[in-house]
């Protein structure tokens, strides 16, 4: 009968391969947490007689996501401003971007707060404005549309054990 040799070098060939497979996982539940998500919902749209403000509040933003404005071109327009030109609606300055088309589609490449503004006539002093944070760490990556903590926990519990399982599966084979 052989002997099973185990070395160092086997042991740090399995880490490598689990540290890589935890890092495909990641990337899967951030891909699969990605969305599309129409600035107002289907019916309102990006337009100057709603509440934004609330309207975000329903949602948890992360990295990845895009959000997709539709408006009457010439009506309106989506400009991503700083906080102070957020604040004071004033666009002489601190401009990051301008959207025109009626059509706009805003991916979230970074985790950070973001601040979305209408310029035309007096839309964003009379509240077509809204303020967002988007994350996109670890946390970003359990579903936080249920408000129930029990569920949060019991969902990292399941990746836990099937991240157990891979590892058990690794050192077997």
């Amino acid at each position: 009968m052989g002997t099973i040799i185990i070395t160092s070098t086997s042991c740090k060939n399995q880490l490598n391969l689990m540290i890589q497979l935890f890092y495909i996982a990641i990337l899967f539940f951030t891909i699969a947490k990605s969305e599309v998500i129409t600035v107002g919902g289907d019916e309102n749209r990006w337009t100057d007689s709603f509440n934004y403000v609330s309207w975000a509040q329903n949602f948890n933003f992360s990295v990845g996501d895009v959000l997709v404005f539709n408006y009457a071109q010439k009506a309106h327009n989506v400009y991503d401003v700083t906080k102070e030109t957020f604040r004071t609606c004033n666009t002489s300055n601190g401009v990051n971007t301008m959207y025109t088309s009626g059509d706009d589609h805003v991916e979230l490449k970074e985790a950070k707060q973001y601040w979305f503004i209408c310029t035309v006539d007096s839309h964003c002093e009379f509240g077509m404005r809204f303020s967002i944070n988007v994350t996109g760490n670890l946390s970003s990556l359990i579903p936080l549309n249920h408000g129930n903590f029990a569920f949060r926990n019991q969902f990292v519990s399941w990746v836990c054990l099937l991240l157990g399982i891979l590892y058990i599966l690794i050192i077997i084979v």
